[in-house]
């Protein structure tokens, strides 16, 4: 196999990865709303209405996820996921775990999810970008 082709189709796997780790965490949000909305209430610019911005988070989850799973506008998709993962990873440093592996999760993340919006769909997409 050409390294071009292994490139493109580790890309692919990539996407699909984490495509399926925000649709499995919008999922488990959606099974318990209530602690999406406690985790919220607790940070200053969610408090005053929480119970939107849980419903916000897991849907924005479950359907960029799964846009980022099957190829769909992959360069659009990756951008609430992105503000989703910066927001998280403020939240996490601002708590003092700045050299947490979380906090680096997080952040890898976002890049990872950055580059996904530059780089487009890659194979097995039901769009090209």
């Amino acid at each position: 196999m050409k390294k071009e082709n292994c490139s493109i189709w580790a890309y692919t796997a990539v996407r699909v990865l984490i495509g399926l780790m925000f649709v499995i965490a919008g999922y488990n949000k959606l099974m318990n709303p209530s602690g999406v909305e406690a985790m919220l209430s607790g940070m200053s610019f969610f408090a005053w209405a929480p119970g939107f911005w849980a419903w916000v988070l897991l849907l924005s989850e479950l359907i960029f996820g799964l846009a980022l799973v099957v190829g769909y506008k992959v360069k659009y998709s990756a951008w609430p996921l992105v503000v989703i993962m910066v927001v998280a990873w403020i939240r996490i440093i601002s708590s003092g775990n700045v050299l947490s592996s979380t906090a680096f999760l997080h952040l890898i993340t976002a890049v990872i999810l950055v580059m996904i919006a530059y780089m487009g769909t890659g194979k097995l997409a039901i769009s090209k970008d």
